[in-house]
C-alpha cells in the first residue's frame, strides 16, 4: 500500500510542477520578434504551421491570466501531493478539489488557445483544404485530453479506500 500512496504522491508531485513552470515559463514570455525563424538555429525543422501555433500561443489575450490560474490550481495539486506522503486526513478532499479545479483550467485553455489559433490562423500556401488549422486543433485538444487524463488517473487512484484506509490507520496510531 505505501508503494501506491508513494507513486500516486509522485506522479500528482510532477503534475504540479510541470503545471507552475509551464505557467511561471507562460507568464515570462515576451513578444516575438518580426521573424520567429530568426530565434531557431534548426530553421529547416521549424514548419510555417508550427510558428503560427508558437505565435497564437504567445499573442493570445488570455495567456498571462490563464498563465496565473495554472500556476494557483497546479500548486493545489502540488499540496495535495504533499499531504497525501505525509497522510493527512484532508488529502483526499483536498487532491479532488485540486484536480477538479485542474480539470476546469484545462477545459479554459483549451478554449481561449483553440478559439485564438482559429481566430489568427493564416491559411498556407500549400495547404488550400485547411488541413493544417485542423491539424494543429487536434494536436492542442489531445494534449489536452490527454493532460486531464493523467489528472483524472491520478486523483482516482488518490481517492480509492484503500488509500483512506491506509491514511485512516496513521490518525489512529497516533
Amino acid at each position: 500500500m505505501i508503494v501506491a500512496v508513494l507513486l500516486t504522491s509522485t506522479l500528482l508531485t510532477m503534475l504540479g510542477i510541470a503545471g507552475v513552470l509551464t505557467g511561471a515559463y507562460d507568464l515570462s514570455m515576451t513578444p516575438l520578434p518580426e521573424d520567429l525563424r530568426e530565434l531557431s538555429e534548426l530553421d529547416e525543422e521549424l514548419s510555417d504551421a508550427e510558428v503560427q501555433l508558437f505565435e497564437a500561443r504567445v499573442s493570445n489575450p488570455y495567456r498571462r491570466p490563464m498563465a496565473a490560474a495554472n500556476v494557483v490550481v497546479s500548486a493545489l495539486v502540488l499540496a495535495g501531493s504533499f499531504l497525501l506522503s505525509w497522510r493527512r486526513k484532508l488529502a483526499q478532499w483536498w487532491i479532488k478539489q485540486a484536480v477538479a479545479a485542474k480539470l476546469i483550467w484545462i477545459g479554459a485553455y483549451t478554449a481561449t488557445l483553440v478559439s485564438h489559433v482559429n481566430s489568427t490562423f493564416v491559411p498556407l500556401p500549400n495547404d488550400p483544404q485547411g488541413s493544417t488549422l485542423s491539424a494543429l486543433v487536434g494536436s492542442v485538444v489531445v494534449l489536452s485530453t490527454i493532460s486531464a487524463a493523467l489528472h483524472v488517473a491520478a486523483a482516482f487512484r488518490a481517492t480509492r479506500p484503500d488509500i483512506a484506509e491506509f491514511i485512516r490507520s496513521r490518525a489512529t496510531k497516533s
